[in-house]
């Protein structure tokens, strides 16, 4: 953290020493933004992203992510893209969880007809 000379506040810093600049923690529809959001840069291919992310409109975040990702020329804008398609991605955890479920519940059906056709 820096500390502005004239105000007394304190404001991130950006690496040079120069103040980050931070988005408005409020979109456009009055909704409060999710915080990792404040410090991405600004790129117009990035926000249309961010706008599809605050809409909800994930298949939109995935299908622009792929251009931005490839076609940014600042490694910022990369990051930030990255970022929000790792955020809409099933966590793994989740998704082993899922499996084991369906697979228990596939091997407790076949037991259970298999106990059942026994006389």
């Amino acid at each position: 953290m820096q500390e502005s000379p004239d105000s007394g506040t304190t404001q991130p810093e950006s690496g040079a020493g120069v103040p980050s600049t931070r988005r408005s923690p409020i979109d456009a529809r009055g909704n409060e933004r999710p915080v990792f959001l404040l410090d991405f840069p600004e790129d117009p291919e990035l926000e249309r992203m961010i706008a599809a992310f605050e809409a909800g409109n994930y298949a939109e975040v995935r299908r622009l992510s792929a251009g931005v990702i490839e076609g940014a020329t600042d490694p910022d804008v990369r990051k930030a893209a990255l970022e929000l398609r790792r955020r809409i991605e099933p966590d793994p955890l989740s998704t082993y969880i899922v499996l084991i479920s369906a697979a228990l519940l596939l091997f407790l059906l076949v037991w259970a007809y298999a106990v059942q056709a026994k006389p």
